[in-house]
């Protein structure tokens, strides 16, 4: 894990602080922070047993000996905190100075409140490490032989006090090592989590690295994870982004054509009906004209029967003046044989007259016969103009009947295209929404370092 720290670009412990107020700040969590907030907490012990001091030395008539042994101890405390708070040195020195105001104390007394050094020895778990621990407890170790032997205290006794001196400094180390994890972990996790200020930038660059035993912190492997499956979120999105542009601007082109489209299918649509409405006005006028075929053929009819009367009613009378002529002649013969004259006269203008009723009658046949002749060719015409007309009726009513069912396909194709535009509308739609959220996304993506 130390090693991890130190991967994590973790400050030296030897780096010089810049001056800071004096006071204990708890909610730092870098190691640095921890080792000057303990630099801080034994300045205060020490300008607390310096006090303690005072007192016993009023008590006991010997406070100038507190004073003078305990104020430089104090001000080595409060040098070292203003000028080199957080260094290992720092961390030795105020070990040295708390076994320097134990001793003052033992002095002050008479040899007496030799416990003090097992109050003062718990202060060094502030820096969570062992080194002060250990300079401490041999300090210790080190005061008690003096003592021994300036006060001839046995062998025993001293190995006695040595020894649990070395237990006290053991059971701490143990409780300073596991202090040290806690702090490097926290220290760890607060660097991590400073990655991923949102206000700075999100940097998912960095990685947690292993110690030296191939371990890794339980708070590195999920921000490893994390930055991990950031990196691979952000990479999926830049991905998405480029198709969602492509798609938007294929979307913006369906949707600028989408109104035309509909539009010119409304037109065709209203096209075709005016077709198919022409188609049944000139329906209805080939049953107009057909009728009139119709009317003008039984006309036809009708004129070439009574044509047909008229001749035999003129052969009928041109058969009776040929009859009248034959006796007209036969009487001409009797009366010749008669000799009557007036009556001869009377009857040749007969004979003439029939005979020009004959002529005027056989040619008024002639004309009726070019006539009826007429008369049958346009018979024949309008007989053809019927069928024809019938026939262009029925293809009429044909037409129209497909004009219909085709402008019934047509009116449902356009419901069907007309759902299918609105449907295409709304993916437009859709898309145009998506990329506006694309957007908002990429600009909060774009905090993120990967």
């Amino acid at each position: 894990m130390q090693a991890q720290h130190s991967a994590l670009n973790n400050a030296a412990t030897r780096a010089k602080v810049q001056y800071r107020p004096f006071g204990i700040h708890p909610a730092s969590t870098d190691y640095q922070s921890i080792r000057s907030n303990a630099d801080c907490l034994c300045a205060w012990v020490n300008f607390a047993c310096l006090i303690l001091a005072v007192i016993v030395g009023l008590i006991d008539n010997n406070a100038s000996q507190a004073i003078t042994w305990g104020v430089p101890l104090l001000a080595v405390s409060l040098l070292a905190y203003r000028l080199y708070a957080g260094q290992t040195m720092t961390m030795h020195l105020n070990a040295a100075a708390l076994v320097g105001m134990g001793a003052l104390h033992v002095h002050i007394a008479g040899g007496q409140y030799q416990f003090i050094f097992f109050m003062l020895l718990p202060v060094m778990l502030a820096y969570r490490d062992v080194l002060p621990l250990l300079s401490m407890g041999l300090l210790i170790i080190i005061h008690n032989l003096v003592i021994g032997v300036l006060q001839h205290t046995g062998l025993a006794t001293l190995a006695l006090h040595g020894m649990y001196v070395v237990l006290e400094v053991v059971l701490l180390s143990a409780i300073a090592q596991t202090l040290q994890q806690h702090a490097i972990a926290a220290e760890e996790s607060a660097k991590l989590l400073s990655y991923l200020d949102k206000e700075k930038g999100i940097n998912l660059r960095v990685r947690a690295h292993t110690d030296e035993q191939g371990r890794m912190s339980p708070m590195g492997q999920v921000f490893n994870d994390y930055a991990d499956n950031m990196a691979f979120v952000v990479a999926a999105f830049k991905m998405l982004r480029t198709d969602i542009r492509e798609l938007s601007q294929i979307a913006k082109e369906l949707g600028a054509d989408n109104h035309q489209q509909m539009e010119d299918s409304t037109q065709a649509s209203r096209k075709l009906r005016d077709f198919v409405q022409s188609l049944g006005n000139q329906t209805r006028m080939g049953q107009s004209t057909a009728e009139l075929s119709k009317k003008t053929t039984e006309d036809c009819f009708d004129l070439l029967n009574e044509l047909n009367q008229s001749l035999e009613h003129l052969q009928k009378i041109s058969k009776q003046a040929f009859d009248s002529n034959q006796q007209l002649q036969l009487l001409q013969k009797e009366i010749q044989s008669q000799a009557n004259q007036a009556a001869n006269q009377h009857l040749n203008a007969a004979l003439s007259t029939l005979d020009n009723l004959n002529e005027r009658t056989n040619a008024f046949m002639a004309k009726m016969d070019v006539l009826k002749s007429g008369l049958s060719a346009i018979e024949n015409q309008a007989v053809s103009i019927d069928r024809a007309t019938h026939q262009w009726v029925e293809n009429g009513h044909g037409n129209q009947r497909q004009g219909w069912e085709v402008l019934g396909a047509m009116e449902g194709m356009q419901s069907r295209s007309e759902n299918a535009f609105r449907t295409l509308g709304s993916t437009v739609q859709t898309i145009l929404r998506a990329d506006e959220l694309m957007r908002e996304m990429e600009k909060r993506l774009a905090r993120f370092d990967v």
